[in-house]
């Protein structure tokens, strides 16, 4: 018999993962996928800027329900979440992670570095992409609206010392 403790987290873990769900933007066109896939068959076609609901994400991939309802899976780098709910946002991931962690012993957090298939002799000869860094204008947000991501997701300020540019020394 379970006790009534583990019940009831048991009961948050759940509404956790369900209450979790995040508007987000697509930031390119993009084909919805019925698995999370690359050769999955293709369930429809979104164009850039369409809103979806984030549902999950699984490795490099995002499943979304679109605003006609339709469920499937896009590459995590093309969806930008909205972010000017993020109390609600907060509350729910934060639950999601406290189910993911009862589930099973891990936040579903995971970090990768590294440029695969990225040559020395690529990075020597690389040029800027001015078109792309113009893109980048959209991810800008005031800094009021940092402050309050931040302080609804108790993130902490950091000192960084940064490289110095002529030496490769820190400052």
């Amino acid at each position: 018999m379970k006790s009534p403790r583990l019940t009831l987290l048991l009961l948050a873990a759940g509404l956790g993962t369900a209450a979790w769900a995040e508007n987000a933007t697509l930031t390119r066109a993009s084909d919805l996928k019925a698995k999370p896939f690359t050769d999955a068959a293709t369930v429809t076609r979104l164009q850039e800027q369409s809103q979806v609901t984030i549902i999950s994400n699984d490795g490099g991939w995002t499943r979304i329900r679109t605003s006609s309802g339709q469920t499937g899976w896009v590459r995590l780098l093309y969806v930008r979440p909205n972010r000017q709910d993020d109390t609600v946002v907060g509350i729910g991931k934060s639950l999601g992670t406290l189910g993911n962690v009862v589930r099973t012993g891990s936040t579903g957090n995971t970090v990768t570095t590294g440029a695969k298939g990225i040559s020395k002799d690529d990075l020597e000869h690389a040029a800027p992409n001015f078109q792309e860094v113009k893109r980048m204008d959209q991810y800008k947000v005031s800094t009021g609206e940092a402050e309050r991501f931040a302080r609804n997701n108790r993130l902490k300020a950091q000192e960084i010392s940064y490289l110095d540019s002529t030496d490769g020394q820190r400052n």
